[in-house]
């Protein structure tokens, strides 16, 4: 029978965030994920979960009692996320006001410090999606650059990317959700995250990052990609002497690809 140590589900959550720290996106501390495990992964693996500890919550889990997740630690580096995954990452049971260490997280290792994001997140998405899986946050550095650069409105910060490649409204239909600057951490920011969540998929830090979930690590990859590439393309047209794709043009391309725009 195969460990969770060697599950294929673990060996997916390290090569995705060793490959966002290869794309520099996940520098030193950054970037944290969270999966929720199906109940065939949890049958399957059910032998090596186990109550190691208990961890109190401050933070609402809604909606959440008794599902489990992958998750990596407070802290974790993705850089060397490949070394020691029963340390950078853990299997938690979620409970009312407390989380049940089941695997993972050896030497007293604690859940990300942005976990209250992570599970307020998954609560509004599950609710919009009962197949969503991932929560992931990283730090495209173009993506980043272009809250400096940009309007923060929401509709328009939306609407310049869908209109810097045909692909984008086909991949993100749904919009971004984009925050004011607030304090990172297991705050507000959680809530407020959560509930643009209700109806995107991705929903941007200013000056600090993005949050991204879907059903599949390739979907959520697929999404921060198509946003990083075009952020960068708009970082590098500001000069630019095309108008590039109108907004006319990009429901034409909806229309002609039957996805439904947010706005």
């Amino acid at each position: 029978m195969t460990k969770f140590s060697d599950s294929v589900l673990l060996e997916e959550a390290k090569k995705t965030c060793h490959y966002f720290w290869q794309s520099g996106w996940g520098e030193f501390h950054a970037g944290n994920l969270s999966y929720l495990l199906d109940e065939v992964e949890l049958a399957k693996f059910s032998s090596d979960f186990t109550l190691k500890r208990e961890i109190p919550v401050t933070f609402s889990t809604e909606g959440l009692a008794g599902r489990v997740f992958l998750v990596t630690r407070s802290g974790a580096v993705f850089r060397k996320i490949l070394q020691n995954p029963e340390e950078d990452f853990g299997v938690i049971r979620v409970r009312n006001g407390y989380l049940e260490v089941l695997w993972g997280f050896a030497n007293d290792q604690r859940p990300t410090s942005e976990l209250s994001a992570h599970l307020q997140c998954h609560s509004k998405r599950l609710a919009a999606n009962d197949k969503n899986r991932l929560v992931l946050h990283c730090h495209p550095t173009y993506t980043i650059a272009m809250t400096f650069a940009h309007q923060l409105d929401q509709q328009k910060f939306t609407e310049t990317l869908w209109r810097l490649n045909s692909e984008c409204v086909l991949v993100f239909p749904d919009g971004l959700g984009l925050l004011p600057w607030m304090v990172c951490g297991d705050g507000a920011i959680g809530a407020e995250t959560a509930k643009k969540m209700k109806d995107h998929r991705i929903v941007i830090w200013p000056y600090h990052g993005m949050f991204a979930s879907g059903e599949s690590f390739d979907e959520v990859i697929g999404l921060i990609e198509t946003i990083e590439k075009n952020a960068q393309i708009y970082m590098l047209t500001q000069q630019a002497l095309n108008p590039g794709i109108q907004t006319e043009q990009v429901r034409e391309l909806a229309k002609a690809f039957e996805v439904e725009m947010y706005y």
